[in-house]
Order: structure tokens, then C-alpha cells, then sequence
């Protein structure tokens, strides 16, 4: 099933292979989009087929050096948090330009549907989905390439693109960061209202109803709006949340005496926990096990073994080796080879990315809980979670004391509490180590304004090795082609 999805997904690539918002894009499909059914195929290849997994990943605090790792100058680039520029998959520029493609054929979709003045049931599912990848496609471009959202900023933010290119050089300008998320609210709220998924053949692989919530509790967490970030949840959770979440403790154990089991089962649609998967163009799998900078076993330790034996936990997050290079990884990818490409850095390779999930869900219930300051609430969520991690039960007191340690690290755009900050801050540590080499790292070092810190104990002290709070290199550069298009370059 896994391979007819995928060649599924590549056949129906139908825009050209100009690069949006980076060349000067000519958007005219290669065919007649003239039924129902080749809309949703065109909204079909309009999910990512880039993965920012191996950018964001690398760039945060869940890399170091591994000593016998293999060096590339982009995992080195990304791990410095230096610009580049070079076009190849898993590059900052590959998932600029796909998530443009990806909106520019949301609009394509949108425009033909204008054709249907009878809004059927399946037009308006169709104008839902559009709508909802647009919005998406944005969020993530805003988030990468622009500063974290707070309330009346004028911060550059991104172009946000809602008609099909018509002219053979357009032009662009980058709206501010409120901009874009009021544009992504309108269109996101608009796609929810439409949308229906029984049109889906695999409702994991579309925007459904519950990825669509899960997308909007994470919508309105950056935004700060707690109330919404908890009714969205409810919605995905309902009254019992535990049979959801991922269960490393009980399920995924089991496997271990299978571990090629385990990424074929974190990945797959019938994993409770998973709300939208997408595949993705990518080597991120095989350079997990032998990058210089990656997972070392200093940070396998910190993250799990460390981090389990100061709560007299066992947590059941199952790590492999690469006894040549020293790197650690959890195996959670899978990989679809489409040639046999035998060079060293394979292009044709595919790899599932879970995008939404109810574990995250569940976490950023409980963060909106603690900003609410219903405390007990936000514990009770934490204690859930646990349950499937690891097999220790734990208590309300222990959980407000175990993360006061670096809660003063915190500075979002609204104030913390003492207790908010120690709860803000275990629900981070655990949203790192659920989603290690998922990129969603990343996120919180920016919208918390977290500091990352390269420099090794020994070495020589080197400022450049630091992550400020408001350090300029958080946000991606802007690719230089798109600033000759017009664009304004991020500072540096």
C-alpha cells in the first residue's frame, strides 16, 4: 500500500518544475484540470513532498558533534546556523520552493473550483482542503523564515500568495508576521468549515478533521490564545486521551525483538497517535545514522538515559548506534527508494513525514492549561502522556518540582509564572524528546526565545558559537534569488 501511495503521489506532480518565489515562475499546468477528480489530484501533489525535518532538526539544541561522523557542508551549514544556498533536497531552499509549488497548485485548485457554481458536498470538501494547505503552507513558511508571533509586531514576515501567478515576473512583498497569521486564521477557519473528509480514499494522508484541529491548536498556542488552543483539542482527544498518544512504554516495546518493525508502525495510518502523514523527498533516514552532527551518545544520554534515571523512570524511546561513527538515533523513518541510484547522495529517495499527531495535541493542551493557570488540569494531561513513555506512575507534586531547573530560560512574548514556567518548561523538554529529529525543536527555541550553545568544554570559547534569545540567524534567509525578485533580505 505504502508504494502505490507513493507512486500515487508522484504521478500526480502536474505543475512545472519552475521554482515559486524564486525564479520567475510560469504556473500554467501541463494538463486540462476539468473534473472534480483531477482538482483532487492536484490538491493531492500539493502536500509537502519537502521535508524540514533535516534543517530544523540540525539547527537546534537535539545536535552536537558526533566524533566519527560523516561531514557535509550542509549538516555543517545548518548546525552553525549559517546561510546556504545550494539546491538539493533536505536545504533550506528545497522546502521554500516546494511549499510554494505546494500553494501555488492550492490556488490552481481554488480557481478551477469556480468553474462549480453548484457547491455540492464534494466542492466544497475540495475548497476546504485548498484552503487549509494554503493556510499550512504559509504557517510554516512564516515560522521558519520569519520571527516569532506576538501581538503588534511589524516584523517582516512572508509573501502570502493567493492567486495563481498570471504574469510572467510577478511581483511580491513580505506582509508582517500578524499579517500572514491573520491571513492563515481566515483561511484555516474557512477550510475547517468546509471541510469533509469522506471523500478521502486514506483520510491520513489529507487534511482530515482532526489533522486539521491538531493544526489549529497549534495555530492559536503560538498565538497565545489558550482558550481556542483547549476546545480544538478537546475535539481531537475527547473524554479519554490515553489510547491516542503514542505508547513507547507498552506497544512499541513490544517490538523490540522486531525494531524493523518500529518505523514501519510510527509512520503507518493505522498508528492511533498519527492525524496527517505526508512523504517527503529526503536522505534524512540514512544521514541520521552517520552525520557529524546529529544524535551523539553524550546526547542520546541527556535526552533519555540521564533524563529517565533523574525521575527513577525507565523511558521507552528505542535509540540504535552506528558502532562506525558513534551517531544515536530513534529509527523512526522509514525509506522508499524509487531508482537504484547508487551515487552518494541518492535523490529518489522517500520518506514519511508524520506532520500532525495527538501526542503533540495532548502537549499543547497542557501548555494552554498552564497559561490558564489551571494547574491541575495541565499535570493531569502531563501524567497522561506519561503513562505511554514510561513505567513509572507519576504524581502532581513531583512533576512541579522536577522541571523548576531552567524555567528562568523562558521569555515568550506574554509573562510567566514560577509554576507556568516550570510546567512551560517540562512540557518542552517532553515535546523535545517525543518529536526528536522531527524539527518541532525548533519551534519552541524560537517562540521561547531559548539560547543554544555550540561551545565544547575544553575548546576555545567562541561567541559565534552561541544562539542568542533575539539572535538574527533563528530566521532562514530569504534565497537570494527571491530577493532579486524584489523581496527584503532577514538581517545578519
Amino acid at each position: 500500500m505504502m508504494k502505490k501511495i507513493i507512486l500515487l503521489l508522484l504521478s500526480f506532480t502536474v505543475v512545472s518544475c519552475n521554482r515559486y518565489l524564486d525564479v520567475s515562475p510560469d504556473s500554467q499546468l501541463d494538463i486540462n484540470i476539468d473534473s472534480e477528480d483531477k482538482i483532487a489530484e492536484l490538491l493531492t501533489a500539493a502536500y509537502p513532498k519537502a521535508s524540514y525535518f533535516p534543517i530544523l532538526e540540525t539547527m537546534s539544541d537535539n545536535a552536537e558533534e558526533v566524533s566519527g561522523g560523516v561531514h557535509t557542508n550542509l549538516n555543517e551549514a545548518m548546525y552553525y546556523w549559517r546561510d546556504f544556498e545550494q539546491e538539493d533536497i533536505d536545504t533550506p531552499l528545497n522546502y521554500w520552493n516546494d511549499a510554494y509549488r505546494g500553494i501555488a497548485q492550492a490556488n490552481h485548485a481554488l480557481e478551477y473550483l469556480k468553474q462549480y457554481p453548484q457547491k455540492t458536498g464534494r466542492i466544497k470538501a475540495l475548497y476546504g482542503e485548498a484552503l487549509l494547505l494554503r493556510a499550512y503552507l504559509h504557517f510554516m513558511l512564516v515560522n521558519i523564515w520569519a520571527k516569532p508571533y506576538s501581538p503588534n509586531s511589524d516584523a517582516p514576515g512572508i509573501p502570502y500568495v493567493t492567486h495563481p501567478e498570471k504574469n510572467a515576473i510577478p511581483k511580491y512583498k513580505r506582509l508582517t508576521v500578524g499579517e500572514v497569521y491573520d491571513k492563515i486564521e481566515e483561511d484555516m477557519l474557512l477550510g475547517i468549515a468546509a471541510l469533509d473528509e469522506q471523500y478521502y480514499k486514506i483520510p491520513k494522508y489529507h487534511f482530515n478533521k482532526k489533522a486539521a484541529y491538531a493544526f489549529a491548536a497549534r495555530f492559536y498556542l503560538y498565538k497565545g490564545e489558550w482558550d481556542k488552543v483547549i476546545a480544538y483539542s478537546d475535539y481531537i482527544l475527547e473524554n479519554d486521551p490515553l489510547p491516542k498518544i503514542r505508547d513507547w512504554a507498552n506497544k512499541y516495546q513490544s517490538y523490540i525483538t522486531t525494531p524493523y518493525l518500529i518505523p514501519r508502525v510510527y509512520s503507518s495510518v493505522d498508528e492511533p497517535a498519527n492525524l496527517l502523514i505526508t512523504y517527503t523527498q529526503s536522505r534524512w533516514k540514512r544521514n541520521l545514522s552517520d552525520a557529524k552532527y546529529a544524535m551523539s551518545e553524550n546526547l542520546r544520554s541527556k535526552l533519555f538515559s540521564n533524563f529517565a534515571s533523574k525521575y527513577s523512570a525507565s523511558f521507552w524511546y528505542i535509540t540504535k548506534g552506528n558502532s562506525l561513527t558513534g551517531n544515536r538515533y530513534v529509527d523512526k523513518f522509514t525509506e522508499l527508494q524509487k531508482f537504484q541510484d547508487e551515487g552518494s547522495n541518492p535523490r529518489e529517495l522517500y520518506t514519511p513525514n508524520v506532520l500532525f499527531t495527538t501526542d503533540e495535541v495532548l502537549l499543547n493542551r497542557a501548555e494552554a492549561y498552564a497559561m490558564k493557570q489551571k494547574y491541575d488540569d495541565a499535570v493531569n494531561d502531563i501524567i497522561t502522556f506519561m503513562k505511554n513513555k514510561s513505567q513509572k506512575t507519576f504524581i502532581k507534586d513531583e512533576l512541579l518540582v522536577a522541571f523548576q531547573d531552567g524555567q528562568e530560560n523562558y521569555t515568550p512574548f506574554y509573562p510567566l509564572t514560577f509554576y507556568q514556567g516550570s510546567l512551560v518548561n517540562a512540557i518542552a523538554e517532553l515535546r523535545r524528546r517525543e518529536f526528536v529529529h522531527e524539527g518541532l525543536r525548533w519551534f519552541d527555541i524560537k517562540r521561547f526565545y531559548l539560547t543554544v550553545n555550540r561551545n565544547k568544554a575544553g575548546d576555545e570559547y567562541d561567541i559565534n558559537k552561541i544562539l542568542k534569545k533575539e539572535d538574527p540567524r533563528k530566521l532562514l534567509q530569504i534565497p537570494l534569488q527571491a530577493q532579486r525578485l524584489g523581496l527584503e533580505a532577514n538581517p545578519r
